[in-house]
């Protein structure tokens, strides 16, 4: 009876939620040509919160000291879920974007969403183009000190609710840039959504924000010992 329940009660957040996530990213695209700057952050993460709020999601963010205004990061978030994208945008309180599987800019209305506001598209079956990517990415952090840039390094959601290995991504666009990394650590996401299943329940998840890990001193030789460092970050927080 249980298992019923849930599956009517997911059923009907997606009936409602689904409508809502779309004309959002519609509100989002045409947004986009008419405001800049704050204006268009204030209306993506005001779509993001709303979407989740009719999902039953709750976000609770700490640790807003640790980020420093105006400057910029590699922002890393442990990934969970499909909500991670809306997750990030509702709890991190300054802009950024990100990468995004190349396959999401296919999907109709919210691919043509993403590609407009700046977010760029990462192969997971193509080294050479997951790097093609990541160099236009730090060209991009370069020409806008206004945002910081958002990676999962993970690359992929988790299948068990465990942190997965991080990939060198991420973390070598970070020590081409020189800047550095603030870890965002999640806890609470698993049991809303899980990978391999459309089953989505209410629930609150709390971000942490981590203090920042400088690249000083590291290069691509050496980022083993950066991607352990940040990871350890992360495993602390979960108690993992």
């Amino acid at each position: 009876m249980k298992k019923f329940g849930d599956r009517l009660r997911s059923f009907l957040i997606w009936l409602i939620a689904l409508p809502v996530f779309l004309y959002g990213c519609v509100l989002v695209w045409l947004g986009s040509f008419f405001l800049k700057g704050r204006g268009l952050e204030n209306l993506i993460k005001a779509g993001c919160r709303t979407v989740l709020w009719v999902c039953g999601i709750r976000v609770r963010t700490s640790g807003g000291e640790n980020l420093v205004p105006g400057r910029q990061y590699v922002v890393m978030m442990n990934h969970v879920n499909f909500f991670d994208p809306l997750v990030f945008q509702a709890a991190f309180p300054g802009s950024a974007r990100g990468v995004e599987e190349e396959s999401h800019f296919r999907w109709p209305v919210y691919g043509g969403t993403i590609r407009r506001i700046g977010m760029f598209p990462i192969s997971r079956t193509s080294t050479q183009r997951a790097v093609e990517s990541l160099r236009r990415a730090a060209v991009w952090v370069h020409n806008r000190p206004n945002f910081s840039f958002a990676v999962l390094p993970e690359g992929t959601r988790t299948r068990d609710g465990k942190l997965g290995p991080f990939k060198r991504g991420g973390f070598l666009l970070a020590i081409e840039t020189g800047l550095d990394i603030l870890p965002l650590v999640q806890a609470g996401a698993y049991p809303i959504a899980r990978k391999g299943s459309l089953l989505v329940r209410p629930g609150r998840v709390v971000i942490t924000i981590e203090p920042a890990v400088s690249t000083a001193g590291y290069t691509k030789e050496n980022a083993g010992d950066l991607i352990e460092r940040v990871r350890r970050v992360f495993l602390d927080r979960l108690g993992a």
